[in-house]
């Protein structure tokens, strides 16, 4: 027996052993033997990957969309794509071309997709809009070649382009995150054609290295195809880093001095009911300095927000808060830097469930509301195989601290491995000074039988809140997880306790020992015009410190479809146990008796084809719900109108029966907007809920002269209906000019 064939053997053995333990600590052991594996396996020989060589040229493109220069001639050209779906490892269906350029102040790209013009999927335009039911083409680059890290860059035939932080080998993915750069895109009879200017100073590198990585994806919608440069299976990341190609000879590039300043100006008009219109004129500054080749560091001055989208109103059931996402630039912007244990991998379920640092803490209410930012200040970025992520914020704010910190470095260990520590200061939930620290460890490897994901990530952590008891402040967990095509499973376990507290975390229970799994299969029978089946089981199990079974959920998906057409559709059951130790306010009027219950909730979903012009998806469910009844339905509709027109709506309905009555909480969103072009565009958005009675709209203008310099309005109005017709009661107008200044 062959060393590997012993490992196998010694791996399924000790799987087989949890899943059936005869033991209380095989989990311990289990753990330990995979932590040993991955330390070993993390330095296994690279393979050999595809490379391209990168050309200098004295005179560059125009970037209008149109590859018609005679640079282009002299770029290098790469047009061997492979399919990762529907066919992986067969050829890419549609020629596709790709070249390379570059200057001393930028990278160049010209792609060629050829295509029946006639059937290209092209319904967006605007920057930053989600191309995923478009055709379209990505650029990763790796510009470190640290295999971990990458800067995301996406354009579509209309000239739509969108960029991201890619973190975690392509587990998590920061596509809030806003880069100046150009791309110009145009369709004609051979199909369609874009032009990509990246300027060096967008992005960090190390000057002495002439080699990066790069991936080269093309998205053929109609066909759910996605080819890659070089060749990737199903089992990476759709974004997986470490197994990107290479581009060489990018020699004498430079960021310049590294200095970007923005300042900005702003006035409006503030309104309410009954009082008098209030105006108002601000200025503020944000300056970001490159003090290192790959550290930043930014300053923001009298910080704005007023061209942040508003909050997705949601219908909460449960006992708990529900987590919000980030959507202002400046926390986005190296947000990776600050992520800890399980939060780094997106497509971990639980990964909201204790997170040390969650920067809606910071500048906004417990409520989502913004407050004044007096100044903020942050440096992130990595150094000789550190990553670095600090953080401070003064804020105004009527309870809590208003000075608020958080500190977090962790150390690369072999390919794709990190220990590292977290520390947080202040608290912006009560009045107590708070201090958190953390230590966790991540063990990965994309190699494991040649080319599959592996990933066991442990993490421990203590809060020092003085008015609270000193013991059960703590909180620690582990987590394994075999996230691949065929075959994905997790399992992972987690401990928080009564007296932890996260000050600027989110911590939605306390008092707790969770452990959850999951277990899917994924079969692609090639047949009956079906792409892949579904089919997995997935179960959560909460006690509390005096082992008291307080939650259990299990959730079994018999059959879920993807479709080669694009449609999708899924069934599923779930059976959940809830231990209430007090009454339960659940809705205005109704109270859930303190009680032990235990019901059952199916649900089915079905989701068209986005590359139709008319698209949407469909949610139904329906059980018991703890001593009544429950169904609920979600509607998504989205509308293509014309090329410049979309309107979608979404209507989420819950109606529960309970013994004392029956209620139904009803939410309504509607989004019409109007693309101009890809740099003038008018965003707006509705919500009405029947829980509070009140509307909200929202309209944003904007015009993007050139990247980094832009023309804002945004308009934000509340309405309640004290009768038959809605009324504003409040409204805020602004107009914000930025301009960006770049050394």
């Amino acid at each position: 027996m062959t060393c590997s064939d012993s490992f196998i053997y010694y791996f399924h053995a000790r799987l087989n052993d949890l899943l059936l333990p005869s033991k209380p600590n095989e989990l311990k052991y289990f753990c330990s033997s995979i932590a040993v594996v991955l330390m070993l396996i993390s330095g296994n020989q690279l393979i050999a990957q595809t490379s391209a060589k990168a050309v200098r040229v004295t005179t560059p493109p125009t970037i209008d969309g149109r590859i018609n220069e005679a640079v282009w001639e002299q770029a290098t050209q790469i047009d061997q794509f492979v399919q990762r779906e529907p066919n992986p490892g067969q050829p890419v269906s549609e020629r596709t071309v790709v070249s390379v350029c570059y200057d001393d102040h930028f990278l160049y790209f010209a792609v060629k997709c050829y295509d029946d013009p006639k059937r290209i999927t092209a319904k967006e335009m605007a920057r930053d809009v989600s191309l995923g039911n478009d055709d379209r083409v990505q650029i990763i680059l790796d510009t470190y070649l640290d295999k971990r890290n990458g800067y995301w860059f996406q354009i579509g035939p209309r000239g739509s382009i969108g960029d991201a932080l890619i973190s975690e080998n392509g587990a998590s993915m920061n596509k809030e995150w806003d880069a100046l750069w150009t791309g110009k895109s145009s369709i004609n009879d051979e199909g369609w054609e874009s032009e990509l200017a990246i300027p060096f100073k967008t992005i960090g590198f190390d000057p002495d290295k002439t080699v990066w990585g790069m991936k080269l994806i093309r998205n053929i919608k109609r066909k759910l195809e996605a080819s890659y440069w070089p060749v990737a299976n199903l089992n990476t990341h759709r974004f997986q880093i470490s197994d990107s190609g290479l581009l060489e000879g990018l020699e004498g590039i430079t960021q310049g001095i590294g200095l970007d300043i923005s300042p900005y100006a702003i006035g409006g008009i503030n309104t309410k009911k009954g009082e008098t219109n209030k105006y108002m004129a601000d200025a503020g500054l944000d300056m970001f300095y490159q003090i290192t080749p790959r550290l930043k560091a930014s300053l923001s001055i009298n910080t704005d927000f007023a061209e942040t989208e508003v909050d997705d109103r949601q219908i909460n059931l449960t006992r708990f808060n529900l987590h919000f996402p980030e959507k202002r630039d400046f926390f986005l912007d190296g947000s990776n830097y600050f992520k800890f244990g399980i939060e780094g991998d997106d497509n971990n379920p639980y990964r909201n469930s204790i997170v040390p640092f969650f920067s809606r803490r910071l500048g906004l209410d417990n409520d989502g509301n913004m407050l004044p930012v007096r100044y903020a200040a942050k440096i992130t970025g990595s150094q000789n195989n550190w990553n670095i992520g600090m953080m401070h914020i003064s804020d105004e704010r009527d309870y809590g601290n208003s000075q608020l910190s958080v500190g977090r470095i962790s150390r690369n260990i072999g390919a794709q491995s990190s220990v590292g520590v977290i520390g947080t200061w202040g608290n912006a939930l009560s009045t107590d000074e708070n201090l958190v620290g953390g230590f966790d460890l991540k063990l990965a490897t994309s190699k494991f039988q040649k080319n599959k994901n592996l990933v066991l990530t442990m993490f421990g952590m203590i809060s020092d809140t003085p008015l609270k008891n000193e013991e059960n402040n703590t909180s620690w967990g582990a987590d394994i997880a075999f996230p691949n095509d065929f075959l994905n499973f997790g399992l992972g376990h987690y401990e928080v306790g009564e007296n932890f507290v996260a000050g600027i975390g989110f911590v939605p229970r306390t008092n707790i020992k969770a452990t959850y799994g999951n277990f899917s299969l994924g079969p692609r029978p090639d047949k009956w015009g079906i792409l892949q089946v579904k089919t997995g089981a997935g179960f959560n199990y909460l006690t509390n410190f005096s082992n008291v079974m307080v939650t259990r959920v299990l959730n079994i998906q018999p059959l879920g479809i993807r479709f080669k057409s694009g449609e999708e559709f899924s069934y599923s059951v779930n059976q959940q146990y809830e231990f209430l130790t007090k009454d339960f306010n659940i809705y205005p009027g109704f109270v859930i008796p303190m009680n032990a219950y235990t019901f059952w909730y199916q649900n089915i979903q079905l989701i068209s084809a986005g590359s139709r012009n008319l698209a949407g998806s469909a949610s139904f469910g329906s059980g018991d719900f703890y001593n009544g009844s429950k169904q609920d339905m979600k509607l998504t509709v989205n509308y293509k109108v014309a090329v410049p027109l979309f309107i979608g709506a979404n209507y989420s309905v819950n109606h529960v029966t309970l013994p004392e009555g029956d209620f139904t909480a009803k939410i309504y969103q509607l989004n019409a907007n109007i693309l101009f072009s890809p740099t003038v565009t008018l965003y707006n958005y509705f919500q009405y809920d029947n829980a509070t009675e009140k509307m909200g709209w929202q309209s944003r203008f904007s015009w993007i002269l050139k990247p980094g310099n832009e023309v804002i309005v945004a308009w934000t109005s509340g309405w309640t209906q004290p009768a038959e017709r809605f009324v504003m009661n409040e409204s805020a107008l602004r107009l914000k000019l930025k301009y960006n200044i770049r050394f």
